[in-house]
């Protein structure tokens, strides 16, 4: 018996590890990018986005989470009367990381931007990456914290991968009347749906692994891993949403964003999906597309864009 209680605290240790867990300290490179058979032709331009990015003039913000964490973000203010855009980087990347691309459209566009790295990832604090449970609360502080300091911009939370699926499960929830739209690229279902696909790709059981990395989040990262999902969550939504995905994504099946739009009950939605677009980069695969249809999502809703 006390062999088999080791052998299962192994396996939700294994679990916790895997899945959820970061080094206290550990930084990803944002130029840790990609390059297999998919993303290599993006390559260059990937690494023109985090350059651009990374070299642009900020002001570093903080905020404090509901549990005590100090989340830091990039500050990119241009117009004070523009929009804000605010960025949620995806799982075990940054801010710089993942979102050159959005920064290029918003500028474009005359927004200013937020660029944040969500708890556990690039300068924020934290060891725990919980899918989205409690970064949707995080992203309610940062909208809180733009509303008060900026009370005259409307604000549109915009998220890739992981950053998109907790912009999605933030959008039910009490935020400041400032916020009027959600762009979400690459989002999943659920917490569950995605480590149900990623265990299966590593050849073992969704059925029998499942539980333990769920109870995994229980014990040792002190979530609850089915609490939320975006797929509930946009059905609760009132704000408008834009959802976008690549056709060709091996990490978050395209079929995730067509079940995500079904579910949405928001009274004015979008979906755009972009054929050969791998996981998170289909900007890149078609800018005019992608840029024009965030240009008609946010006339639709009254957000006001720069005429070129």
């Amino acid at each position: 018996m006390l062999l088999l209680l080791m052998i299962i605290m192994m396996i939700l240790m294994y679990c916790y590890r895997t899945a959820f867990y970061v080094k206290p300290g550990h930084h990803e490179d944002p130029y840790n990018l990609p390059q297999n058979e998919q993303y290599q032709p993006y390559y260059n331009e990937m690494v023109h986005l985090v350059d651009a990015l990374n070299n642009e003039p900020y002001e570093a913000v903080s905020i404090k989470s509901f549990d005590g964490l100090t989340l830091r973000g990039r500050l990119y203010i241009y117009d004070e009367n523009a929009p804000i855009e605010l960025a949620f980087n995806g799982y075990r990347t940054d801010g710089i990381h993942d979102c050159g691309g959005v920064f290029q459209i918003a500028r474009r566009l005359g927004h200013n931007m937020l660029v944040v790295d969500q708890r556990a990832t690039g300068d924020s604090d934290g060891n725990v990456i919980s899918f989205g449970i409690n970064e949707r609360y995080d992203v309610v502080a940062w909208a809180e914290y733009i509303a008060h300091h900026y009370p005259q911009m409307k604000i549109i939370l915009v998220g890739g991968s992981l950053g998109a699926a907790t912009v999605l499960m933030a959008s039910e929830l009490k935020l400041p009347v400032n916020v009027v739209g959600v762009v979400a690229d690459s989002a999943y279902t659920s917490p569950k749906a995605i480590i149900k696909k990623v265990i299966q790709r590593m050849n073992l059981s969704p059925t029998i692994m499942y539980p333990f990395v769920k109870l995994s989040a229980k014990l040792f990262g002190h979530f609850n891993l089915e609490a939320s999902s975006p797929i509930q969550a946009v059905r609760k939504t009132k704000l408008p949403v834009l959802i976008i995905h690549g056709e060709d994504d091996r990490y978050v099946p395209c079929s995730m964003a067509h079940q995500n739009y079904a579910a949405c009950k928001s009274p004015i939605k979008m979906l755009l999906t972009i054929p050969k677009g791998p996981h998170d980069i289909s900007l890149l695969v078609d800018w005019d597309k992608y840029q024009g249809t965030v240009v008609k999502f946010f006339k639709r809703i009254g957000v006001p864009v720069k005429k070129e």
